[in-house]
């Protein structure tokens, strides 16, 4: 059987053009609808992805907005470098660090702000970030564009970007330490004079924790005391056994009954050391208390074997006059150790002691540079003590300046509103030998000090006159006494060192003095041209 075709089937049928074009369009209405519903569908989807792109978006921008206030308020400079070195951008602590505008730091190279001297420490830093990718670290001294120099810390990392069209970029931070740097100059400083003040002093420190027993020792109690350091752990029970047998029970007891009692301890015992000979040590301290902090006893062990051979020897001399003077030098000698030791006890190292808690503290402050203030406090009085101790023990100024410059400054720093020291000094610009411009200035500080304790004065003038010989003239406007007493003049140390000190020049010494009427004292050295 033949079937016939649809197109066949319409031409069999008699249908008019008109129909056909009406059945055409009905199709073509259909798949527009259906085009325009797929059109619709589609519009849907992008605008709910567009939605969800706006909402990333906004979050972005969030998240960029609280990135750049922490970034550009933040305490520390923070710095973007290219590969090259270039700032491609700084924050304002950045810019308050280099002194000068946002314009002139970015495209300019941070080596550019690093002093000269530190310039090959700072490559070196720069090239090991960007081989290692790993954070690098350094200490620099880098200079503002006003000249201001300043150290720093400086931290960065090399950041390799995730697609590889995007160029590498590394991250800086730098943080003034220069309040710090500064701070453990002085403390050094401080520390040397401390350390040089207890040379002079044949002096140790040392320090006992209360709740370990743990006893601490510095290296000059090794070399003053005869303390073995080989030998010593460390322990309390330990540097009692070092001590000599016939004195180590009583000294263990005075250690026990000034913890008990948080009383202060002062004692003298001997130590035998390795070649066998005893040294003699007084040992001085007391009890620091800190809240939150464990107790300490500190103090100092003076080397005193010197004096107690004196002492052994005075006792076999046979004038009554050779006894007295070796017996008024001891004297000499223990008080100005004990003046000395008082001084290191009540004012350097307690201030040091204070110092350090305080930099403990540093870290966990809450205002950091309340406790910076303070320690510098702290350490300008540890200075001003330990120069006044130097000055007394040896004045540097003495060696540097000469006879002239030392007797102003002593003026000046024992001059007080209650009593004025004045000078007359007259052809001391030229240096005299140290010997004699040493013995000078002893004799005079001796006199000063004598009219200081006893006359009171408020008027001291010290008059030096150099020619063939040398004159001094010290007078004060003091109480007086009656020179016709012999009693009256005191002959302890402090006269008969003036007496030793003449003799190696020829020398004499007058007094004048009255009830009521002041002190005279006249001295003429003979001096021998060189």
């Amino acid at each position: 059987m033949k079937f016939k075709t649809e197109n066949e089937e319409l031409k069999t049928i008699n249908v008019s053009p008109t129909v056909m074009e009406m059945v055409a369009a009905s199709h073509n209405e259909l798949r527009l609808q259906k085009a325009l519903e797929e059109l619709h569908l589609h519009q849907a989807e992008l605008e709910m992805q567009n939605d969800e792109l706006r909402i990333v978006n906004e979050k972005l921008e969030l998240q960029q907005i609280k990135f750049s206030g922490i970034y550009d308020l933040a305490p520390i400079g923070y710095y973007i470098l290219d590969k090259a070195g270039l700032i491609n951008e700084v924050n304002n602590a950045g810019i308050a660090l280099f002194e000068t505008g946002k314009s002139n730091i970015i495209n300019t190279r941070l080596q550019s702000f690093v002093s000269v001297e530190y310039m090959d420490a700072y490559h070196v830093f720069f090239r090991e970030m960007l081989s290692s990718g790993k954070k690098q670290r350094c200490q620099l001294k880098m200079r503002s564009r006003k000249g201001r120099e300043f150290y720093v810390q400086m931290e960065a990392i090399a950041v390799t970007p995730v697609r590889n069209y995007l160029p590498l970029q590394c991250d800086v931070a730098v943080m003034d330490i220069t309040e710090r740097v500064q701070a453990e100059k002085v403390l050094a400083k401080t520390k040397e004079r401390l350390e040089l003040a207890l040379e002079a002093s044949s002096s140790g420190t040392w320090e006992l924790e209360l709740d370990t027993m743990k006893f601490y020792l510095d290296e000059f109690n090794y070399q003053t005391c005869a303390i073995p350091g080989g030998k010593f752990d460390g322990r309390y029970q330990t540097f009692i056994n070092l001590i000599h047998p016939d004195d180590r029970a009583e000294v263990d007891h005075q250690f026990r009954i000034a913890l008990n009692n948080q009383n202060s301890i002062d004692l003298v015992c001997r130590f035998d050391n390795q070649s066998g000979h005893t040294c003699f040590a007084s040992i001085r301290g007391y009890v620091i208390t800190e809240p939150g902090h464990p107790n300490r006893f500190v103090g100092i062990m003076m080397d005193i074997t010197a004096k107690k051979k004196m002492e052994e020897e005075a006792v076999h001399l046979k004038h009554d006059q050779q006894r007295n003077i070796a017996l008024a030098t001891i004297h000499a000698e223990e008080s100005e150790r004990a003046r000395i030791s008082d001084a290191l006890h009540d004012s350097v190292s307690q201030l040091l002691y204070g110092i350090r808690i305080k930099l403990n503290t540093l870290f966990d402050a809450e205002d950091p540079a309340e406790v910076m203030r303070n320690v510098y406090e702290m350490l300008d009085m540890a200075v001003l003590e330990t120069r006044n101790i130097s000055f007394e023990l040896a004045p540097a100024i003495l060696n540097d300046f000469g006879l002239k410059a030392t007797i102003e400054e002593m003026a000046k720093r024992l001059s007080t509103p209650k009593m004025l020291i004045k000078t007359k000094l007259n052809r001391l610009n030229e240096r005299l030998t140290l010997p004699l411009e040493a013995n000078i200035f002893r004799i005079l500080q001796e006199l000063v000090n004598n009219a200081m304790k006893h006359s009171g004065a408020s008027l001291i003038t010290l008059e030096v006159k150099k020619s063939k010989s040398i004159e001094l003239f010290i007078s004060d406007n003091g109480k007086g006494f009656d020179v016709v007493k012999p009693e009256d003049i005191a002959s302890g140390s402090g006269l008969s060192s003036i007496r030793n000190r003449l003799s190696l020049y020829n020398g004499f010494m007058s007094i004048e003095s009255k009830q009521g009427a002041g002190t005279v004292v006249k001295i003429k050295l003979e001096v021998t041209p060189e």
